[in-house]
């Protein structure tokens, strides 16, 4: 309760024990994500089984976010020295095959020769090398090589100048979302989405297969094509939350440009209400390192400034030597920042009318002057109350769920603490909801709560002290 910007921790081989995780659950880590690209499916239920034990033990709703690998579109199999681009010569790639052949590197994506024209880039292994297309034969692409170097196989492939007809949804997605959907994962990240269409496909396949009376798994959108950019609004109105995925964002469009996409994604997501999430080698030195080079420390602290509502480990939790460290690390960066005047959002950024911003204004001004020390809400009589936070009120948000997989679908969120009240009723849940709170140690004598109820947007809200 100390700190109210997320983190979301990867777990892999470095933090695959149920000690481990609570020990980095009680340091700062609030959610788990599995990364599909990897592992087998009995591997990630030895994740979630040890995921769910530590949280357990720990005492703290920690969801799992399911991340759907896409469609990369990789490199075939090269020979294992791999093949060695000079700059300024000529390279054929084909997609007529998986392997190579001599002058003839092979691509996944078999429409790929239909989807280029002449003169579009092609970047390989995180734009490290880069090509340009001359003439497109059939299924052979000839390119020109401008930055060369040895590439080897499987390498990921970026086209920053292209629009490829390939879905963000494919049949391994499915087949994950099912398994996670068994699982029950509480979020799933859609990759490589380039609009609308994928998200409401995704939504549909969720609530087919969820359960009744069991709240379907939320969607993340991870932007991180040129064409997401291009369609954020569209994308931003159907999704349940979004993540910056800035590894793959900074290769499609030019590097520079990604802190401004940032910041412009994140003030959105903030106006509309959705959590956004910063992700990618936020701390990629502590992978190897024990600590993190100023860049990396300066690169969180900003995140946190530009009002995200969570940041990511990736490998360094996954992988790397010190995933315990990294995550005290982080949510030490995280608390100096918010104790900074530099996450402060002005009171009256937000010009609108609507009735939510102005209960929004009403309970950051309360803030600013100290009049209250927390927000206590009903996620069942005040559906829209995680709206109040679109000002940042600088206080704990204490939400009521109904149900343990609400909580932890709840944890994501900027300066939110869900906790579960099973009987909520608007007579009683003021005296239930602060008895709760009080036995879970979350607030104590004397406190001043503003308490959302309405049903409607924007109804107001009372103040009570706890006895």
């Amino acid at each position: 309760m100390n700190k109210r910007t997320k983190i979301i921790c990867t777990v892999g081989p470095a933090s695959a024990s149920a000690s481990i995780l609570e020990s980095m659950m009680r340091a700062g880590m609030d959610v788990a994500r599995l990364n599909f690209s990897h592992a087998t499916y009995a591997d990630h239920k030895r994740l979630i089984r040890a995921i769910r034990t530590a949280s357990k033990k720990a005492g703290v709703h920690v969801p799992l976010l399911g991340d759907l690998q896409g469609p990369k579109i990789r490199l075939g199999q090269l020979p294992e020295a791999g093949v060695e681009l000079m700059n300024g010569s000529e390279i054929i790639l084909t997609t007529a095959t998986n392997r190579y052949t001599e002058g003839f590197i092979p691509v996944t994506y078999k429409n790929l020769h239909k989807d280029l024209k002449k003169g579009d880039r092609m970047l390989i292994d995180d734009g490290i090398l880069e090509l340009h297309v001359r003439e497109i034969n059939g299924k052979q692409i000839r390119a020109l090589i401008v930055n060369g170097g040895t590439v080897t196989s499987h390498k990921g492939m970026n086209f920053p100048d292209s629009t490829l007809h390939v879905s963000a949804f494919t049949k391994k997605d499915r087949e994950d979302t099912l398994f996670a959907i068994e699982q029950g994962v509480e979020w799933i990240a859609l990759s490589f989405v380039t609009g609308p269409k994928e998200i409401l496909l995704l939504k549909r396949l969720i609530k087919q297969h969820t359960p009744k009376g069991i709240a379907p798994a939320r969607v993340i959108v991870k932007i991180e094509k040129h064409e997401a950019i291009n369609r954020f609004d569209e994308i931003l109105s159907v999704t349940d939350a979004v993540m910056i995925a800035r590894g793959d964002l900074g290769v499609e469009i030019n590097a520079q440009e990604v802190p401004l996409r940032q910041k412009e994604i994140i003030e959105k997501c903030r106006q509309a209400g959705k959590p956004v999430v910063v992700a990618t080698q936020m701390l990629d030195s502590m992978i190897r390192n024990p600590r993190p080079t100023r860049a990396e420390v300066s690169d969180v602290a900003n995140a946190v400034f530009d009002h995200t509502d969570a940041v990511m480990l990736s490998g360094e939790s996954a992988t790397g030597k010190f995933p315990l460290k990294a995550v005290k690390m982080m949510a030490s960066i995280i608390k100096e920042a918010e104790a900074s005047v530099f996450d402060d959002v002005p009171l009256f950024l937000d010009i609108s009318q609507e009735p939510v911003t102005a209960s929004s204004q009403s309970i950051k001004l309360l803030t600013i002057e100290g009049s209250i020390h927390g927000v206590l809400a009903s996620h069942t009589l005040a559906p829209w109350s995680e709206m109040a936070l679109k000002t940042r009120p600088e206080v704990p948000m204490f939400i009521a769920v109904s149900s343990e997989r609400e909580a932890r679908q709840l944890t994501i969120r900027w300066g939110v603490h869900p906790f579960v009240l099973k009987k909520q009723q608007e007579k009683t849940f003021v005296r239930l909801g602060l008895q709760k709170l009080k036995k879970d140690r979350m607030v104590k004598k004397n406190m001043r709560l503003a308490v959302i109820l309405g049903k409607q947007h924007g109804e107001g809200f009372d103040l009570v002290t706890v006895a």
